[in-house]
């Protein structure tokens, strides 16, 4: 059977076939859409790498470690990560065991050396005083030897006494004049022995300063700040100290590249969505680990060489240990491109 469709108007189009061209154009795009997405997605991912070289690296400054030579316990802690300090501001109170039992061990060596000091002064006393009445003995019984000699009358046994008596006089005298001599030596060295010790000690006191850690120089506190309790090894960080007059990116250069970086060649620090300037000012002779990536199950992190970036004059430089990346175009095409777009957005 034959429908007639009275239409008002003939020139009014049809809404079904406006609705279906409609919804072709749609689908349409969407798959011109994602066919290009997917292409343009292949020639960013496999075409960057011959355009331009990329790596991580974080914003840096020369760290000044703050530890001490010996083994203590945090007893206090008045900075916080990312507070700005002063050269010679104290920034905690450390307790230390070791330097405790270190100056005990003096003053121990110091009362041992102060005993025997004591001992030599009584027995050079008694040496000095005894000294006058050992040489008037002595010089008695020289004179009376001298008389018997010049007589007969005395016995033998008489005799022999006096010289017996002479004999142990001249060897007191004599032991008393080397006592005084040996005595008079070891009190100058055990003087000088404990001026050492003291000095020693003093430079021990000195040096740990009851205990207050200080500022080497003025900078911001790293992140890595040792707790109240905590126990440091000798030599163990305390805390670092970050120097923000001196900022630079340590770039984790990657191993596979078409050009090896060099001295001063112009890069693209980018941070989110900023874009900054820079300039390779060394490549370090070292390798490091790539510390931004996790290591693949049953792989090592692979090393690689660091290059040392440096802000161009007036750039606003990211937060200090921030992690950025580095771009470094092999041509000076892409980087007029790069350079071009990135004005033309407004990242820079």
């Amino acid at each position: 059977m034959d429908v007639v469709l009275n239409r008002l108007d003939p020139n009014l189009p049809d809404p079904v076939e406006s609705r279906r061209r409609s919804a072709g154009r749609l689908v349409r795009f969407a798959y011109g859409v994602a066919v290009f997405g997917v292409l343009a997605f292949f020639v960013v991912y496999f075409g960057r790498p011959l355009v331009f070289l990329s790596g991580p690296g974080t914003v840096t400054a020369p760290r000044y470690m703050v530890s001490l030579p010996h083994i203590v316990q945090v007893a206090a802690i008045e900075v916080k990560p990312g507070a700005i300090v002063e050269a010679g501001q104290q920034i905690g109170m450390v307790t230390s065991p070791q330097i405790d039992a270190v100056l005990a061990t003096y003053m121990s060596a110091l009362a041992d050396i102060a005993v025997r000091r004591a001992e030599l002064r009584i027995k050079l006393r008694v040496a000095q005083e005894s000294l006058a009445s050992t040489r008037s003995y002595l010089q008695l019984t020289e004179e009376t030897i001298a008389r018997i000699e010049e007589t007969s009358a005395a016995s033998l046994t008489y005799r022999v006494e006096i010289y017996g008596e002479r004999a142990r006089a001249q060897q007191t005298l004599v032991s008393q004049e080397a006592e005084i001599a040996e005595a008079t030596v070891q009190i100058a060295d055990l003087d000088a022995f404990g001026r050492q010790i003291q000095a020693h000690m003093d430079t021990v006191e000195r040096s740990f300063g009851s205990g207050k850690v200080l500022a080497p120089i003025a900078g911001v506190v790293a992140p890595n700040v040792a707790y109240v309790g905590q126990s440091l090894l000798a030599g163990a960080p305390i805390t670092e100290i970050l120097d923000p007059t001196d900022i630079f990116v340590d770039w984790h250069i990657p191993n596979a590249r078409l050009i090896d970086p060099r001295k001063d060649d112009p890069v693209m620090v980018i941070f989110g969505n900023r874009r900054i300037r820079g300039s390779i000012i060394d490549i370090l002779p070292v390798s490091d680990i790539y510390a931004i990536q996790q290591p693949q199950f049953g792989r090592d992190r692979q090393a690689t060489q660091i290059a040392r970036i440096r802000f161009n004059e007036g750039a606003q430089v990211p937060p200090l240990n921030s992690t950025v990346y580095v771009h470094m175009y092999y041509t000076g095409l892409a980087a007029m491109t790069a350079e071009w777009l990135i004005r033309l957005l407004g990242l820079d």
